[in-house]
Parts: C-alpha cells; structure tokens; sequence
C-alpha cells in the first residue's frame, strides 16, 4: 500500500469512526476497534488509545458508553449474573455470593483475575459430577487434612505400647535362662553377672515416652478438633453456595457444559446482538405499518 492509498484508508477509517460515535452505533465501533487491533496487531485494549491518539479522557468517555449497552446486555444473556455499571459481575444475589469476574469492555469478556473467582468453576464442575456427595467428599478431605499430625502421634504411641507390653516378656524369658539347667544355670549366672550395677531399667524410659507421646497426642487432637470444626462451617457455607449457582445454571442452561460454553462465546454474541438490533426495529417497524 502506497503513501496515498495509506492516507486514504486512515481517513476513511476515521470518518467512519466519528460516524458511529455520532450514530450511536455500538456495533460499527465495535467493527472500527476490531479491525485495527487486526490489521495493527494490537490488543484490543490498546486500540482505543491509538484511534483517540492517547487521549485519556475521550477513551474514558468511549469506555463508559460502551460499557453501559454491554451490562445491560449481559445482563439479559446470563440473568442470574448481576453486573454493577463498573462492571462488577457477582454471581446470583443470593447471601455469600461471589464475584465471578469483571467486564472488559473492549474484549467483551469476564475476566476472572484472582484464584477465587477461577475456582468458581471447577468447583461447579466437581458438585456436578455427585451433587449429594460434594460435601461429604470435602468434609472428608478435611478432617485427613486437619487431623494429620494427631493420626501421626497416634501410630507412634501404639508402638511405644506395644514396646512397653513386651519387655515383661523379654524379662521373664531372660529369668528362665539365668535360672534353667540346675547347677550348670546356677553357674552360667554368677560368671554373666555385670561387674557394676549401674544399669538403668528400660521399661522405665519406654513408659515414660509413653506419657509424653500420650500428651502430645491429647493436645494435637483438641487443636485438631477446634480447626475442623470452624472450617466445616465454612465448607458448609461454600457447599451450599455452589448449590445455588449450580441449581441457577441448571435453571437456564441444559448442562454445566453449556453455560461454560456460553460464556467463551460472550463477544461473539453480543456482536450478533447488535447486527440484529437493527434488523429487529426494522421489522417492528414494518409490522406496525401493516397494523
């Protein structure tokens, strides 16, 4: 393209583009910022600052117009979704209600930029799979989780029992030698006997590990017990939530797979939206002056 037919198109794009803005026309802006993110290798975002030469304030103006007819479409397309005029989207408006993202105005997409919000949805995905069992599932999860280093100090103290339960045998089998076989035992005793007596009793160090391991564990329990109970509750919170936006979905959509597949096709059906608003009034049009 030559310096003419460059100049050419950039003011015949301009001038289309002032057009929309004067006719109001969300679709043929919408048109103009994709074609040059096109033909400019630009993301969207970046287009409205190059066709406004950076002009801050206009492309404020731009944003908040074009925004308006976005919310209250999308507000229509997923009516359980209420969507604030900054473009907020909070799932339902049930108690404990999430935020499911936010409006980005030139990619007409929700945006999900904390892990809360992109959980929203493999958490749907994992109730769908067995809705009565979600929270037990979870609850479950939990408890092994919370209560870890108990079950750990639990193992350990039944093998320090277990070791105090059998020394009585080791020192009852370790009599009958010393005292077994008459004369000739009597004699094998008194020349193994220690030359001090300085020994000291292991089953008096195995019981006291007993105690302590026994200690810690009463301890590691009741800590254990306290967490899970005040993270149950909000599991309980969380579960029930999930149900509402599940049973919302169901409500609208065949399947979970069809809401999540509605939402990747946002854009494009807004601009479908917009291609047949002006069709429509025509039509409402035509049938009024054949009334």
């Amino acid at each position: 393209m030559d310096i003419e037919k460059s100049l050419d198109y950039q003011k015949r794009f301009f001038t289309n583009f002032a057009a929309a803005w004067q006719d109001h026309s969300d679709l043929d802006l919408y048109r103009g910022i994709d074609a040059t993110a096109d033909a400019l290798r630009l993301d969207l975002s970046e287009v409205p600052g190059y066709i406004l030469a950076y002009d801050k304030q206009a492309q404020a103006e731009l944003r908040a117009y074009l925004q308006k007819g976005l919310v209250e479409w999308l507000q229509t397309y997923i009516p359980f979704f209420e969507v604030s005029a900054d473009g907020i989207v909070m799932f339902g408006d049930w108690y404990h209600r999430r935020q499911f993202g936010v409006l980005d105005v030139w990619t007409r997409q929700i945006m999900q930029y904390s892990e809360t919000e992109r959980q929203i949805l493999p958490d749907l995905e994992t109730y769908a799979k067995d809705p009565k069992n979600y929270l037990k599932k979870r609850l479950a999860s939990l408890h092994d989780d919370v209560f870890a280093d108990a079950d750990h100090l639990q193992s350990q103290l039944e093998k320090a029992q277990a070791a105090v339960a059998a020394e009585p045998d080791a020192a009852t089998r370790s009599s009958r030698e010393r005292t077994g076989g008459g004369f000739k035992g009597l004699m094998k005793n008194f020349i193994d006997q220690p030359e001090t007596n300085e020994s000291v009793p292991q089953s008096t160090s195995d019981t006291s590990e007993v105690a302590s391991l026994q200690s810690h564990l009463n301890t590691a329990r009741a800590e254990a017990q306290a967490r899970y109970d005040e993270e149950k509750r909000q599991l309980q919170v969380e579960a029930a939530v999930t149900n509402y936006e599940y049973q919302a979905i169901i409500g609208q959509y065949s399947s979970l797979k069809q809401f999540e597949n509605s939402l990747q096709h946002i854009a494009d059906s807004y601009m479908a939206s917009l291609a047949a608003g002006p069709q429509l009034a025509a039509q409402r049009e035509d049938d009024d002056d054949n009334a």
